[in-house]
Formats: structure tokens, C-alpha cells, sequence
């Protein structure tokens, strides 16, 4: 199954060592993200690094596992789809997500609920996601 991750999600699977990071990590499933997923964790590096329960080199090699989990999507290459990401969402911070999901034709797997408010692409939580690939 091909998905596009939010930020959520990436930061999910730093922080806790669970089913999201099991999924990420799974064979069952091919993750896109857009480069603007880079800004995001860079923004919130800091913050991430205080909660994670280990050491910042620790946390610096699994977020670099994570990203190379990743087919990164640059984001200029998201223009064409944006108008439509924009027609569908209120939020502007999810119409990369979105946008990304629509070129590389992948569900969105986000826990974040607004992205099942449109009809264009399958949004699913991770709760979703475990029931559509199986227990791991």
C-alpha cells in the first residue's frame, strides 16, 4: 500500500516505540512524503529531542531510519496539484499532504480528522491502517 505521511505521523513513530513505528517500518507499505516534512521536523527538532527517551544521537540516527523510509516529493514539483489540494481543504499547512498524495495517487495516513472531511483521497488513522494490513 502506497501512503503519504503528515508530520503526526513522523513524529509518532520518533516518540514511541509502537504500532505506528511497526507500520513505518513494514513491508506492507510504501511511504511519500513531501520535502516540506523536512522543514517541520527541523522546526520542531528541539522540541522533539526533549521528548524523546534517548539520547539526541540516539534520536538523531532514528529519525534518519525514518526519513529513509521516505520517497520525498519535492515540493515544487507539487504546484500543478495544489489548486486542487486548496479546492478540498480549509487547512493551507495540509494542502502539500495532500497535493503530494494526489501526484504519487496514495492514501493519506493521518490521525488528523480533517483529512476525511474531503472525498478525492482516502484519508486513514493508524487504527485504520492496522485493520486494512493486519496485525504486525
Amino acid at each position: 500500500m502506497k501512503a503519504t505521511v503528515d508530520a503526526n505521523i513522523l513524529f509518532s513513530s520518533l516518540l514511541r516505540k509502537g504500532i505506528t513505528r511497526k507500520i513505518w517500518f513494514g513491508p506492507e507499505i510504501e511511504l511519500y512524503a513531501t520535502e516540506f516534512l523536512l522543514t517541520e521536523s527541523k522546526k520542531y527538532s528541539s522540541f522533539l529531542r526533549k521528548k524523546f527517551s534517548g539520547t539526541d544521537e540516539e534520536c538523531r540516527l532514528l529519525l534518519q531510519a525514518l526519513f529513509s523510509q521516505l520517497s520525498l516529493v519535492k515540493d515544487a514539483d507539487l504546484k500543478p496539484f495544489l489548486p486542487a489540494a486548496a479546492s478540498l481543504l480549509k487547512d493551507p499547512k495540509d494542502w502539500l499532504y495532500l497535493a503530494c498524495a494526489l501526484q504519487e495517487d496514495t492514501i493519506i495516513w493521518s490521525n488528523d480528522k480533517h483529512f476525511k472531511e474531503q472525498k478525492r483521497v482516502r484519508a486513514m488513522t493508524t487504527s485504520e491502517l492496522v485493520k486494512e494490513i493486519g496485525t504486525l
